[in-house]
């Protein structure tokens, strides 16, 4: 059976986990279309290996501001305990 705290941590990681990786996925839809907007076309081979350097990145950038990430996720963390219903449904379906 787990404990409020268990739960509370878990609750926590879950919610991290989807805000960096929404942080991750708008860092790197920036850095993408810039490239792109800057090359003008781009082919298979390019989109692969620029895809790979984005998501690369992202993740360093990402990882640079993880107390941000940490302090913000509390943050929504305390706003959703104040609505359950919610709560569970970010929690559950992202």
């Amino acid at each position: 059976m787990k404990t409020s705290k268990t739960k509370k941590i878990e609750e926590e990681n879950r919610l991290y986990f989807i805000v960096r990786s929404w942080i991750m996925g708008q860092i790197g839809a920036i850095i993408f279309l810039i490239i792109v907007w800057y090359l003008v076309t781009i082919n298979f081979i390019q989109s692969l290996i620029l895809g790979a350097f984005v998501f690369t990145l992202s993740l360093l950038i990402s990882r640079f501001f993880e107390p941000e990430i940490n302090k913000g996720t509390k943050k929504i963390l305390k706003y959703l305990n104040k609505h359950p219903k919610l709560k569970k449904f970010i929690l559950k379906y992202f």
